[in-house]
């Protein structure tokens, strides 16, 4: 399987390709981690490789392909448009190099299932970010649910309305577009929470969906969504995203069981089980501070620790690219449901082509790196 092949060096030796805002968060987790060490900054912008190697002490590059023929390079973090991270984790893969990658991890099913079986052909570990899992009150959440303290799921809602503005896209190259970024609210913020929610709710069956464009003139794509999710098991989940509320309001999920119910506020838990409620806060670790803004970021730290664990052991890690795949097809599903005005079983096949792009002035500020 991919991930028998374990790394025998004190630290795992890691290239960060993709030099932009989310690699700042990784780059900070890998400066603590016991298990992996930065090795070398990749950017096609040089300036920007640079002054990751001169803030963690590594050295630069500008082409990713030759970061992957290093032979003192055991594994990539892949931070570059979502378009890239297929393409990159199958070179990657084809070089015996370990792979993780931001999320989303293709923008279409079959690349998908390319980087995993590229990752099985090669004997390498693939592993894809979704760091709120390893949140204090998902992994509460988590174990209310597998042991059955709230019965049985009926149902869920999840809520995300953040803030993303008209200079968020206009000064990107890739971010809203539907053949880089793959989508808008829906693949890049909402994935996180959709996969919250399948990863506590179990396998999805079918997905009803719209989305539309309402308050951002410089995209196509999605700024907000909603969505009915229907699960093997006959639960339902309802889903509404927007990225255009005047703040990023608190990400809200909640589930209701036969015995009780789960609400996730932000990094809270709040589980309750006939008249009693069990609050579970954020473990806070002042050695350990928060890397990223907010709270999506606090758990990076963790994941990617985790992820670098499995390699030197040689073992499955936590969310592995079969894990990766799911919040991902969910998403695609929607939009599928979206166009054809129809509910979308799953496992998704392949989905339509997405509506043609506007014609749209962008600002090339932070091309190569997410």
């Amino acid at each position: 399987m991919g991930w028998e092949r374990s790394v025998p060096v004190d630290k795992v030796r890691v290239a960060l390709i993709g030099c932009g805002r989310v690699a700042r968060v990784h780059a900070a987790a890998l400066a603590r981690s016991s298990e992996a060490t930065l090795a070398l900054a990749v950017d096609i912008r040089p300036e920007r490789a640079e002054a990751f190697a001169a803030q963690y002490g590594c050295q630069a590059e500008t082409d990713w392909e030759k970061a992957i023929n290093r032979s003192d390079i055991d594994a990539v973090e892949i931070c570059t448009p979502h378009y890239l991270h297929a393409p990159m984790t199958i070179a990657a893969a084809e070089h015996g190099k370990h792979i993780l990658t931001e999320k989303p991890m293709a923008l279409r099913p079959s690349d998908a299932d390319a980087m995993i079986r590229a990752a099985k052909e090669h004997g390498v570990t693939l592993g894809v970010i979704f760091q709120n899992r390893y949140n204090t009150a998902s992994q509460a959440a988590r174990q209310a649910v597998d042991s059955g303290e709230i019965g049985e799921i009926r149902g869920a809602r999840a809520f995300l309305t953040w803030n993303r503005s008209d200079e968020y896209y206009s000064h990107s190259d890739w971010k809203g577009t539907w053949d880089k970024e793959g989508g808008g609210v829906l693949i890049d913020q909402a994935i996180h929470t959709l996969d919250l929610v399948q990863w506590l709710m179990g396998p999805a069956e079918s997905v009803t969906a719209t989305y539309d464009t309402r308050n951002h003139d410089m995209i196509n794509v999605d700024d907000v969504a909603e969505a009915t999710i229907r699960f093997q098991s006959g639960a339902t989940a309802s889903l509404y995203a927007n990225c255009y509320y005047p703040y990023d309001a608190d990400v809200f999920v909640e589930l209701v069981g036969t015995k009780g119910m789960i609400r996730v506020i932000k990094d809270v838990a709040q589980i309750k089980v006939g008249n009693e409620t069990r609050i579970v806060d954020p473990v806070t670790d002042p050695d350990q501070p928060t890397l990223g803004p907010g709270y999506w970021g606090q758990s990076h730290r963790l994941q990617i620790n985790d992820f670098y664990r499995s390699v030197r052991e040689g073992t499955r890690p936590y969310i592995d690219g079969e894990e990766g795949k799911k919040a991902m097809e969910l998403v695609l599903a929607m939009y599928q449901s979206a166009r054809l005005g129809a509910p979308v079983t799953l496992p998704l096949v392949e989905p339509l082509l997405p509506p043609e792009a506007k014609k749209l002035k962008r600002v090339p500020a932070r091309v190569g790196a997410e």
